[in-house]
């Protein structure tokens, strides 16, 4: 089903990034190209502009993007006209945005970056789950584990063996969960969002 989708936040306006229903097909899981008069960049660590197909944070500039926010204008937010929106994405050759997740969500394992949505995603797919949350647990050896949490479909016969073999041929060794943990339901906020730092919380010692 060719899919329009569109990418932005409250601050922006709030699109910056669409996808066209003629473009959907030939770019599976992309969020599209930046929008019309909006300027698109993703920037590293450092503040530096990464190359084609490498992961930074999006940066967004733009006639529809708020000046500041009210009674907080030295926020970092905004600098220079650019809004740092805290998404991680990957840009290809031709100018299509693939968001990989939120920058406070990224897992550092054994000095690997390692992004929750990417799996996630493929957890989705799994029909014997319901949902499910990834999140890093600190680790002594590691600095920190990739830690999947599931809530199974009613009804479901699924063990962590099963979970694990989802992973095989489709997904990096290192970013393959170290623990699988199940659960009756994930914690969200009231606008049904998962609080990942409310689950990692309550994961019980490794």
């Amino acid at each position: 089903v060719p899919l329009g989708q569109v990418y932005g936040a409250t601050e922006t306006g709030p699109v910056s990034i669409y996808l066209r229903r003629a473009d959907a097909m030939q770019h599976v899981g992309a969020a599209g190209k930046a929008g019309l008069h909006v300027e698109v960049k993703l920037v590293n660590t450092r503040g530096e502009t990464v190359t084609p197909g490498e992961v930074g944070e999006i940066w967004v500039r733009a006639p529809n993007v708020m000046a500041a926010y009210w009674a907080d204008a030295d926020n970092p937010a905004f600098a220079d006209g650019w809004f740092h929106t805290g998404d991680l994405a990957r840009c290809d050759a031709a100018g299509f945005y693939e968001v990989v997740g939120r920058s406070k969500d990224m897992i550092i394992s054994g000095g690997e970056n390692v992004y929750p949505a990417e799996i996630e995603n493929l957890l989705a797919d799994c029909p014997e789950i319901l949902e499910a949350a990834v999140v890093g647990q600190p680790d002594a050896r590691w600095g920190e584990v990739v830690v999947a949490v599931i809530v199974k479909t009613p009804g479901a016969d699924l063990d962590a063996a099963q979970v694990l073999q989802l992973f095989e041929g489709r997904l990096a060794r290192f970013k393959h969960p170290k623990r699988i943990v199940f659960c009756e339901a994930l914690p969200k906020t009231a606008l049904g969002k998962v609080q990942k730092a409310g689950l990692l919380a309550g994961l019980p010692a490794q």
